[in-house]
């Protein structure tokens, strides 16, 4: 059985290397969405039983892991040495990428964040990330 959880965040971010408007500081309505996979609990009685996993737990996984690391905060490639040393003086909740910090690695960044924080028999079998309403990335894991 899938299920997936959605969360929001405000977070801003630049592409030093971008041909576009995205190499100028500027920030997103992120919004992360997560799907696991795991067997359906059957046992009698138990809180979590007709579920793969409480989508309550999902969301404080995701929450604690991603939403409190980024939310209202700006991601920025450790390459990216002036607008680093700017946001840096600047912010108190900064993400220091080792990649620049496009919607494709901020999936994968994403992704690693809860992959080992599940409980045992869940799986994370995606997480997409939207970047706007038109645009997402999605990571498995390879």
């Amino acid at each position: 059985m899938l299920i997936s959880r959605k969360i929001e965040i405000d977070y801003g971010h630049t592409l030093p290397n971008s041909f576009s408007f995205c190499n100028q500081l500027h920030g997103h309505r992120g919004v992360i969405v997560a799907t696991v996979e795991g067997p359906v609990i059957e046992r009698d009685g138990d809180a979590e039983e007709g579920m793969v996993m409480d989508f309550k737990f999902l969301r404080q996984i995701m929450d604690e892991h991603i939403h409190d690391l980024l939310d209202h905060g700006f991601a920025v490639w450790k390459e990216d040495k002036e607008d680093l040393e700017f946001i840096l003086r600047r912010n108190s909740r900064v993400l220091v990428t080792d990649e620049p910090p496009t919607a494709e690695y901020l999936a994968k960044w994403a992704f690693n964040q809860i992959m080992g924080k599940l409980p045992e028999g869940v799986t994370l079998k995606n997480l997409r990330w939207y970047e706007t309403p038109n645009n997402w990335a999605d990571y498995d894991g390879q």
